[in-house]
């Protein structure tokens, strides 16, 4: 009996030391960690003390080991920093991104790692979001879409490098939300467009008529156009393209009737949308549309095909 009672208080023991501890697998993460005096035993042992995480508000990763052409590759153990409000994570060769469990999170930077996504749908409190790529050199994120409808909070975001679809959904847009959404080319010809951003909001009719809260919204968009919608299936068809049978449009710049060379590719949608995301102009099943009622300006066209979706830029004289 006595032995028993032995083997059981040491189990009982045994479970609540492994509790206390977070394991961190990447020994460039826990070096960084002890190079900060966040890791309290000061030794690259794979873990540190759950309390050692638990006493971090703030926790900024900037291209550890980079100068030696070592880069961070797992974040895991992340997780237990559950007071974390502030979190930078730049320069690693990270691809998951585990930050549900950080619900007081209000500051999130993770540029430049090798990201395809990350689901903030647990962080209720975030602020400020920055997801973009800085251009073409390792490590870079590939984000493509972006989902802040459960973060009612959020006023900021940066996502720059191409993103195609946004859902600021979240039942509280205010009049301070600020977007970069602009392309990371070096192209110098201000006509030239290399995407489209598909904005989900709250309220599309008063978004796409410039109206509060939305006319209150900055949103920075070089190289790239945008448009508000609630139309889910829209967004869906922005993140579509076609590079082959590609539909000339012409003449442009254009005064009057502009028309639609197409091969082997059915029309089945035409919308026109001016620079400031409004939507001015739709017509289905079409080879020519009439312009001619539109005020001279540079607009974004975007057609629906069979074979995916054309954006381009068009000027009205």
């Amino acid at each position: 009996m006595k032995n028993i009672l032995y083997f059981l208080f040491f189990i009982t023991v045994s479970y609540k030391a492994t509790a206390q501890i977070t394991y961190i697998p990447d020994p460039l993460f826990e070096q960084e960690l002890i190079t900060q005096n966040i890791d309290s035993d000061g030794i690259v042992n794979g873990q540190i003390l759950t309390s050692d995480a638990l006493a971090v508000t703030s926790l900024t990763l900037y291209y550890v080991g980079s100068g030696t052409g070592q880069y961070i590759e797992d974040l895991t153990g992340i997780e237990d920093f559950i007071n974390l409000e502030s979190l930078i994570v730049n320069g690693t060769m990270v691809e998951e991104l585990n930050v549900s469990t950080l619900v007081n999170l209000k500051y999130l930077d993770c540029v430049d790692n090798m990201l395809t996504s990350v689901d903030v749908s647990n962080n209720i409190l975030l602020e400020y979001l920055d997801v973009s790529s800085g251009g073409d050199v390792y490590p870079m994120n590939h984000f493509t879409e972006i989902d802040l409808s459960n973060n009612p909070n959020i006023d900021t975001l940066h996502a720059v490098g191409g993103i195609t679809k946004i859902n600021l959904n979240n039942g509280n847009n205010n009049p301070n939300m600020f977007i970069n959404i602009i392309a990371t080319y070096q192209d110098t010809d201000p006509d030239e467009i290399y995407g489209h951003t598909c904005i989900e909001v709250d309220d599309v009719e008063l978004a796409q008529n410039n109206q509060y809260p939305y006319s209150e919204w900055t949103v920075y968009h070089a190289y790239m156009t945008y448009s508000y919608t609630d139309d889910v299936e829209e967004c869906s068809l922005s993140t579509q393209s076609f590079t082959q049978n590609k539909i000339n449009i012409y003449p442009n710049p254009v005064s009057d009737m502009l028309y639609f060379e197409t091969v082997d590719t059915v029309i089945e949608k035409v919308i026109i949308f001016d620079l400031s995301g409004r939507k001015v102009l739709e017509q289905n099943e079409v080879n020519t549309i009439s312009v001619s009622h539109l005020q001279k300006g540079s607009y974004l066209i975007k057609i629906f095909s069979d074979k995916g979706v054309q954006a381009k830029k068009i000027i009205v004289k």
